[in-house]
């Protein structure tokens, strides 16, 4: 273990992902039409700061962060929010390592 700290676009990385955790348990006490709306921007805004924190931090480390999330199962929620949790990781991780040449 080292003593530094993180890099902050990984800090950044770490709480958009426990933000859009913590949106995905909520989901089902939302209408449909807000539901949409939630997944829509979890799914483009944890993308995109995975690939930020890819570039500036370095990918490894992007994505050792992502996996951290990846294995915490959304408790409680349906199947389908599950699914959509997934997705959104395997998508953040995509993104991550979107610069390899």
């Amino acid at each position: 273990m080292t003593d530094r700290p993180d890099h902050p676009a990984i800090a950044r990385l770490r709480v958009e992902l426990d933000a859009a955790w913590k949106g995905m348990r909520t989901l089902a006490e939302v209408d449909d039409d807000l539901r949409e709306r939630i997944i829509a921007e979890l799914r483009a805004a944890v993308p995109d700061v995975a690939g930020r924190a890819a570039h500036e931090a370095g990918e490894a480390a992007a994505v050792a962060e992502i996996r951290r999330f990846a294995d915490d199962d959304v408790d409680g929620s349906e199947s389908s929010t599950c699914e959509i949790w997934g997705e959104i990781v395997d998508t953040a991780s995509v993104a991550a390592t979107a610069g390899r040449a």
